[in-house]
């Protein structure tokens, strides 16, 4: 069956609805443990979602920012089964914790995975699933740090090229501004706060329940264009 298709050719949201139900349909098949992949169904499917997402946030107007419901604070309105708890770490200098944040956060995960180690203080950005000696996956572990290459903080030749870096990382807004350049010993320079080596990390643990919650709910978020007479704010449930 063809791509659902409206004036503006937004197949994104037929294929967020698609896959939305693929999902629920996997779900509920009743397989032996050892041939139930629905983890990493869901994870796949969630890469895909979020990438349309961010990329649909990143072209809102400010004011469709202030109205849109993934902009509002994640203390007052938890989506999706999202809720502060489940983050571990969080050193960005963020104005507001809001589902757009944390979103966009797992997106980076999950779009530029590098290896990372979970034991290291300045763990790399990718994901992992957290081994809890049962030998089934049962929760993964997602890490968005900019600033760090191979589980080590950035480290720069010269003062000059890390206070580049710095200077970018600044106007972003999400870098604390009490981070400077050190020294680090070695006759390399890289990030610092209070003296000691600084990189924004960002660290959130998400249960496999929570990862197929995330991915229902998204994608039914994402399939609301589908809708002939959308009005472009009411969310609808549209995956039975």
């Amino acid at each position: 069956m063809e791509y659902y298709r409206d004036p503006k050719n937004r197949i994104q949201a037929d294929m967020a609805c698609r896959l939305g139900i693929i999902a629920k349909q996997y779900s509920g098949l009743s397989l032996p443990e050892d041939e139930n992949f629905s983890s990493t169904l869901d994870i796949c499917i969630l890469q895909n979602l979020l990438t349309n997402c961010v990329t649909l946030l990143d072209a809102m107007s400010k004011h469709e920012r202030r109205e849109c419901y993934l902009t509002a604070d994640l203390t007052t309105m938890k989506l999706w089964g999202l809720n502060p708890g489940m983050i571990q770490v969080d050193t960005f200098r963020t104005p507001r914790l809001t589902t757009a944040v944390v979103l966009r956060h797992i997106r980076n995960a999950l779009s530029h995975p590098t290896p990372l180690d979970l034991k290291e203080t300045f763990p790399s950005t990718g994901y992992t699933t957290i081994p809890d000696g049962s030998g089934r996956i049962h929760q993964y572990f997602f890490v968005s740090s900019p600033d760090v290459v191979r589980n080590q903080p950035r480290r720069f030749p010269t003062p000059e090229k890390a206070r580049a870096y710095l200077e970018r990382a600044k106007e972003s807004g999400d870098m604390p501004e009490d981070v400077t350049i050190i020294a680090n010993g070695i006759g390399q320079f890289s990030l610092g706060q209070n003296g000691l080596p600084f990189a924004r990390i960002f660290e959130i643990h998400l249960t496999c329940a929570e990862i197929h919650a995330l991915v229902m709910g998204l994608s039914n978020h994402l399939a609301q264009p589908v809708q002939e007479s959308w009005d472009g704010r009411t969310i609808t449930r549209l995956i039975a």
